[in-house]
C-alpha cells in the first residue's frame, strides 16, 4: 500500500488526580482526568470512564476536542469504604471514535488512593454456623452468630441484638424469626464467642437465611450498611443446584402426547427415563407444557430422538412461539448384546441400543415469571418423533465480566487461550486469565505449570469451551502439573465429542499428584471423565454438573485423600457418578478423610451412583441417588479388579443421609444363579460386596430407599474364599416396596460364586411392603450372622 494515511484524532489520558489527597471513608471523593488529542484531526464526543480497581465508579463527558487540544474532565464518586485502591480511567472504552492508536485510551495512576477509615465501631456478624451442618428434614436445626467490630473503636457497653431471619428463596414469605443478644463493650478488632440463636425444625426447601444486628450507639451511619447479612441455606439430600427439574410425565403437565408407562428395562425409552416414564411426541401438534415453578431464562431438554438424527422442537411461552431446541442422536445410542453388557458404552456394536437420551439447551430472550406456561411442541418441520423426559429450568444472570482486567489477562478473538497463558506466566503481578463469553474451540489439553493459576469464565451458560464438533474423542481440556498446585477452575462449561468410551484419555481435568485446586461451576458433557484423581489431596470439587459421560464423573485413587466434593450434580455418567478407589496401581495408600457431601447423581447409565471401593475414614453424606439404569445406587465394593488395590482401614467408613429412588437393575450374566429372575445378575439399591480385599468397619445409617427394582440391601461374597465382612453395621433405614426383598443374602450369584459370609448388625432397619418377603438368603448363608439389635419389623 502507498500514500499517507488519512487524518484521524487519537485520544490518550496523560494524568489523574484525586481530591481530597488523603480522604477518610465520609469524604466526597472526585477523581480528575487531563484528555489529549494526540491526533491529526479532531475528535468527536466521547466518555472517560474512571475505576477503582476493577469497578466502574463513574464517567465523565469529554467534548469535542480538536487535535493537539487537552482537556481536564471530573468526576464526583462519592465517598468510599476504606482501602487502598488502584485508580485509573479510560477514554473512549466503547470506542465510538476511530482513531489512529485504539490501544492507548487507558491511564493508570503510579499512586494508589489510599481512604482512611472514621473512627467507628463497624459491627458485622463475623461467623453464623448452624449444627447439624447438613441438616435433614426432621433435623432440629440450632443456629448460633458471632459478632466481630472491625472498626477503630470499641463499641458501646450494654446489649447488642441478633434478629436472624429465615425466608423461603421462592416466595419469601418468612418461615421463621430467632433473636439472641450479646452483652459488654466489642473491643475494635475483637469478636465475641458464639451466641446461640435457637432452634428450628428443618424442612425441605430452598431458604435465605439473614442476620441483622441492632446499630450499636459508637457506629456512624457509614458504617451500618454491612449490618445485615443473607446467605442461602438449603435443607434436602443431594445437591442444591440453581436449576429446577419438572418432569415431562407429571400429571400437573398438561399434554395430547402419549405418557409411557413405567418400567425398568435398559434400552427403553421409559426405562431410561428420569422418574422411569416419558412422553411421545410423534405427530404435528402433540406437545407437553410445563408450569414454571421459580422465575426462568434457560432450559435444557433431556429428550430423545431416533438414531442418526438431527431436528428441531419448538417451545412456546404464554402461547408466543419462542424458537426451537435443537435436538440430535450424535452422542446417544450405544450398542450391545445382552451377554455383552460388560462392553456397554465402548465397542458400540451389538444389536440392541442403549443409553439412548441426551440434552439440549436454550436460552431465551427474556426471563419468565413463575407460573409461566412453558410448552414443548411438534410443529411442522420439527423431528417427526421425540421422546421428552423433562425440562431444567434456570433463571441465569447475565455473562460476568473480567474481575479485575489489570490481574487477568483476557482471551479474545485475537488472543487464544493459550496465549493468554503465556502472557500471565510472563507477569508475576497477573494471577490468572479470564475467558469471556462466547464459544471457543480447543483441539487439545492446555497445560497448567509455572505456578497457581485462576481460569475464570463469564458462566456455565456464557463462556463455553468445545472441542472440534466436525471430529469425535478428542482429548482435550485442562492437564495440571503439581508445579500449579492452587489452581482455580470456575464459572465455564466444556462440551466434549466422544461418542464411546476409551480408558485413559477424555478427562477434562487432568492431574496426578495435584494439591489445594479448586474445580468450582463448571458444566462438562461429551467427555470420557470429569476427573480421575490419583494421589491427588486437599482439593474441592463444588457446584459442579457432569452429564452424558463415558465414565465416572468423579473418582478418587491412589492415595487421594481429604479432597472435598461437595455440592455436585451428575446425570447419566457411563460409569459410577462419584467414587473413592483406594488402589495403589499407581503409587499411594488408602485414600483417607476425602467428604463426598451434598450430591445428585441419577440416571446412571452403569456401575452405581455412589461407589466406595476401599479406604479409610471417608464420609458420603447428603446424597441422593435415582434411576441407575443397571447397578446399585451405592457400591461398597472390597474386591480388586485385577489392580493392586487396598480394602477398607480402621476408620469408619460413613454413609449417612441418603435418599435413593428406583436404584438397582441388571448387569452381567447370571448362570447357575441360586435366586434367578432373569439372564442378568440383580442389584439392590444398596451393594455390599466382599472380594479379595478386606472389607470392614462400614456404618451406613439415615437412608430411605423407595421403589428399588428388585432389592433394598444386598450383601454379597464372590467366592467362597474371599475375606468375610467385619463390623458392618446399618441403622436407621426404610426400604419401601421392594419388588422382591427388604435384604437379600446372596447365596450364589452366578456358578462359583457365594455365599456370602461374615456379618452385619442391623438397628431400626425398617422393610416396608416387599413385593415377596422382608429378608431372604439367611439359611443359605450359614457362615453370614445377621445380629438383629432393636427397632427392626422383620
Amino acid at each position: 500500500m502507498f500514500g499517507s494515511a488519512a487524518p484521524n484524532p487519537d485520544l490518550t489520558i496523560l494524568s489523574m488526580t484525586s481530591s481530597p489527597a488523603s480522604p477518610i471513608e465520609t469524604n466526597a471523593i472526585t477523581l480528575t482526568a487531563s484528555v489529549k488529542n494526540n491526533g491529526t484531526a479532531s475528535a468527536g464526543a466521547s466518555t472517560v470512564n474512571f475505576y477503582l480497581g476493577a469497578t466502574l465508579v463513574g464517567s465523565a463527558p469529554v467534548g469535542v476536542l480538536a487535535a493537539g487540544s487537552t482537556v481536564v474532565v471530573s468526576k464526583n464518586i462519592g465517598a468510599q469504604n476504606a482501602a487502598t485502591y488502584t485508580v485509573s480511567s479510560k477514554v473512549d472504552e466503547a470506542n465510538a471514535v476511530i482513531e489512529q492508536n485504539e490501544a492507548n485510551n487507558s491511564f493508570t495512576n503510579p499512586a494508589s488512593l489510599v481512604v482512611a477509615p472514621v473512627a467507628s465501631s463497624d459491627l458485622i456478624a463475623s461467623t453464623i454456623s448452624w449444627t447439624p451442618s447438613n441438616p435433614s428434614a426432621g433435623n432440629v436445626v440450632s443456629y448460633s452468630v458471632s459478632i466481630k467490630n472491625q472498626g477503630t473503636v470499641a463499641s458501646a457497653s450494654g446489649a447488642h441484638a441478633v434478629t436472624l431471619t429465615l425466608t423461603n428463596a421462592t416466595t419469601n414469605a418468612v418461615v421463621t424469626t430467632l433473636t439472641g443478644s450479646y452483652s459488654g463493650a466489642i473491643a475494635a478488632g475483637a469478636t465475641t464467642s458464639l451466641i446461640n440463636m435457637g432452634s428450628w425444625t428443618a424442612v425441605n426447601g430452598s431458604y435465605n437465611l439473614t442476620v441483622q444486628l441492632a446499630v450499636d450507639a459508637n457506629e456512624l451511619a457509614v458504617k451500618q450498611t454491612n449490618n445485615t447479612s443473607t446467605q442461602s441455606f438449603f435443607v434436602g439430600r443431594g445437591a442444591n443446584m440453581p436449576f429446577t427439574i419438572l418432569e415431562a410425565e407429571s400429571p400437573s403437565n398438561a399434554t395430547n402426547g402419549t405418557k409411557l408407562a413405567p418400567n425398568f428395562i435398559p434400552g427403553d425409552f421409559a426405562g431410561e427415563a428420569s422418574g422411569r416414564s416419558a412422553v411421545q411426541l410423534d405427530a404435528t401438534g402433540e406437545y407437553v407444557e410445563f408450569t414454571l415453578t421459580s422465575s426462568a431464562n434457560a432450559f435444557v431438554l433431556r429428550n430423545s430422538v431416533a438414531d442418526n438424527t438431527n431436528g428441531t422442537v419448538s417451545i412456546y411461552a404464554n402461547g408466543v412461539d419462542k424458537g426451537n431446541f435443537a435436538v440430535t442422536s450424535k452422542f446417544s445410542y450405544v450398542y450391545a448384546t445382552p451377554t455383552t453388557l460388560g462392553r456397554l458404552g465402548y465397542d458400540n456394536t451389538g444389536t440392541k441400543a442403549y443409553w439412548l437420551y441426551e440434552d439440549s439447551q436454550l436460552m431465551l430472550d427474556q426471563v419468565y415469571p413463575a407460573g409461566t406456561k412453558i410448552k414443548i411442541q411438534k410443529d411442522a418441520g420439527d423431528i417427526s418423533s421425540i421422546y421428552v423426559d423433562m425440562i431444567e429450568t434456570e433463571n441465569v444472570a447475565p455473562a460476568a465480566s473480567n474481575p479485575d482486567p489489570t490481574k487477568y489477562v483476557q482471551v479474545s478473538s485475537t488472543k487464544s487461550i493459550d496465549q493468554a497463558l503465556t502472557d500471565f506466566r510472563a507477569d508475576a503481578t497477573k494471577k490468572g486469565i479470564f475467558i469471556p463469553a462466547g464459544e471457543w474451540e480447543i483441539t487439545n489439553k492446555i497445560f497448567l505449570y509455572g505456578r497457581a493459576t485462576e481460569i475464570i469464565g463469564a458462566g456455565p451458560w456464557h463462556t463455553k469451551l468445545v472441542a472440534p464438533q466436525s471430529q469425535s474423542n478428542t482429548d482435550v481440556g485442562f492437564n495440571i502439573s503439581a508445579a500449579a498446585n492452587g489452581t482455580t477452575i470456575r464459572d465455564l462449561s466444556a462440551w466434549g465429542n466422544y461418542v464411546y468410551r476409551v480408558d485413559g484419555p477424555g478427562k477434562f481435568i487432568d492431574g496426578n499428584g495435584v494439591q489445594n485446586v479448586t474445580i468450582q461451576n463448571v458444566w462438562a458433557e461429551h467427555f470420557i471423565c470429569l476427573y480421575w484423581g490419583v494421589n491427588a489431596s486437599n482439593n474441592t470439587f463444588k457446584n459442579n454438573r457432569i452429564k452424558n459421560l463415558f465414565a465416572d464423573g468423579i473418582n478418587m485413587t491412589n492415595g487421594s485423600s481429604n479432597n472435598i466434593i461437595d455440592n455436585n450434580y451428575a446425570r447419566a455418567t457411563g460409569d459410577d457418578s462419584f467414587a473413592s478407589f483406594s488402589a495403589i496401581d499407581a503409587g499411594g495408600s488408602y485414600n483417607v478423610g476425602n467428604r463426598f457431601t451434598n450430591l445428585t447423581a441419577t440416571n446412571v447409565r452403569r456401575a452405581a451412583a455412589f461407589a466406595i471401593y476401599g479406604g479409610s475414614g471417608n464420609i458420603f453424606q447428603n446424597l441422593y441417588g435415582a434411576d441407575t439404569l443397571t447397578y446399585p445406587g451405592i457400591t461398597i465394593n472390597s474386591y480388586s479388579f485385577g489392580y493392586n488395590t487396598l480394602g477398607f482401614g480402621d476408620l469408619d467408613t460413613v454413609i449417612d443421609g441418603v435418599t435413593l429412588d428406583r436404584t438397582g437393575g441388571d448387569f452381567w450374566t447370571s448362570v447357575g444363579a441360586d435366586d434367578k429372575i432373569n439372564d442378568y445378575q440383580n442389584f439392590g439399591a444398596i451393594w455390599i460386596f466382599s472380594g479379595d480385599r478386606v472389607l470392614k468397619n462400614i456404618l451406613v445409617k439415615n437412608i430411605d430407599i423407595n421403589n428399588p427394582v428388585y432389592f433394598g440391601i444386598m450383601f454379597q461374597t464372590k467366592s467362597s474364599e474371599n475375606l468375610a465382612m467385619q463390623n458392618i453395621r446399618l441403622e436407621n433405614i426404610n426400604i419401601n416396596n421392594p419388588s422382591r426383598y427388604g435384604i437379600k443374602l446372596v447365596a450364589s450369584a452366578e456358578s462359583g460364586q457365594g455365599p456370602v459370609v461374615g456379618a452385619a448388625s442391623f438397628t431400626n432397619v425398617k422393610v416396608n411392603n416387599p413385593g415377596v418377603q422382608a429378608i431372604y438368603g439367611e439359611t443359605k448363608s450359614p457362615n453370614f450372622t445377621v445380629t438383629r439389635v432393636s427397632g427392626n419389623n422383620w
